[in-house]
């Protein structure tokens, strides 16, 4: 079984100078070719950062011809942004994501701040941060549109331009979460450390979440504590800044993908019922998941995952099969060819175990 990539990319624009470069370095067939034009791509885009052309790279990464493309690109990027020329003291932001799933019946707004004292020491006492390190971390629980605002010439700028741990130069303000009887969100508490020349990391980004995840978990539920209300809070990992936002984007879909299926499955279970899970892409750069029975042509539940550029179709796929399994449903049917966006009455189209796949002419 196949589940296609829906996206259209761009023709090779080689009159971008960013895209030329990469280009050559991706179609370069020696080593010693490709070496040299690697370091004319990661001059080209440490240029745009030193200048400040954030548009001239955000034009390059959306004119990426292929995946492999952008990818190539954008670790070019993230170097450029999270590792400075030469072993020099620098600023370091970082990002630490995390899930909230959430429940409580009818309308509730949740705080927008944690107890960012305890939350640094208790990283500190698992050796996430050093003992010595000098990093400030913000109490605000930031929405993921305000990392996003922050862009990449900023942060490299950010790198020289902080001297000390306080707060980040940038309005940053607290995100409250606001649902009604419950719902899936992200929120990142920011932060930035102090690295010295000629040292070890002073926090540790990126990797898997150790044992200090289920304390921090509890001291997250413990602080948004009130009567009725059931959360999971879910943090992941501190990160770069950019890589924290991929992270969390996809913790965010793959979550609320998972409290999706398990609500459907259960709802149509305790009908007697067999549930029936289909996977198609769609026009427009999206997978749509469908949560239908065999035996009720009437009702059935979708889900939406939209594709961002470095999300691959099987990913996805591959996801959605772990899941199925943990849910021990069988009947998973995935469409190899790339649906419509929109139905004959241009409603959002979504296949499912009675509405039948839009063939190919």
């Amino acid at each position: 079984m196949y589940l296609p990539d829906p996206r259209l990319y761009p023709r090779v624009n080689a009159k971008n100078p960013v895209i030329r470069s990469l280009m050559a370095f991706l179609t370069a067939s020696e080593p010693a070719d490709a070496k040299q034009k690697r370091q004319v791509l990661d001059e080209v885009v440490r240029e745009l950062l030193l200048t400040g052309d954030h548009y001239g790279l955000n034009g390059a990464l959306t004119q990426a011809p292929t995946q492999d493309a952008y990818k190539v690109l954008w670790k070019t990027l993230r170097d450029a942004v999270e590792q400075p020329l030469g072993n020099v003291a620098h600023a370091v932001p970082f990002a630490l994501p995390i899930v909230f799933v959430a429940g409580q019946k009818g309308e509730t707004e949740l705080p927008g701040e944690a107890d960012a004292q305890a939350i640094a020491a208790l990283l500190r006492t698992h050796g996430v941060i050093a003992a010595d390190a000098d990093v400030w971390l913000g109490s605000a629980l930031v929405g993921a549109d305000q990392l996003a605002a922050i862009n990449p010439t900023q942060l490299s700028r950010w790198q020289t331009q902080i001297t000390a741990a306080e707060a980040l130069p940038a309005e940053l303000v607290s995100a409250p979460i606001r649902f009604k009887d419950e719902g899936v969100f992200i929120r990142y508490l920011v932060g930035v450390a102090m690295q010295p020349s000629g040292t070890d990391p002073v926090i540790r980004l990126g990797g898997a979440v150790g044992g200090w995840g289920m304390p921090l978990a509890q001291l997250l539920s413990d602080g948004f504590k009130k009567p009725g209300l059931t959360l999971f809070p879910i943090p992941r990992v501190p990160q770069s800044w950019l890589a924290a936002q991929e992270s969390g984007r996809v913790t965010v879909l793959e979550t609320r993908l998972q409290v999706a299926a398990s609500n459907a499955i259960r709802s149509i279970r305790g009908k007697g019922r067999t549930p029936v899970i289909t996977l198609a892409a769609h026009e427009g750069g999206e997978i749509r998941i469908t949560f239908s029975s065999r035996e009720d042509a009437e009702r059935w539940e979708g889900y939406v995952w939209p594709l961002a550029p470095l999300d691959t179709a099987e990913q996805v796929h591959a996801f959605v099969d772990d899941l199925m399994r943990e849910c021990q449903v069988d009947d998973v049917v995935v469409i190899e060819t790339i649906q419509p966006d929109l139905d004959t009455d241009g409603l959002p189209f979504f296949v499912t175990a009675h509405n039948r796949p839009v063939q190919p002419q």
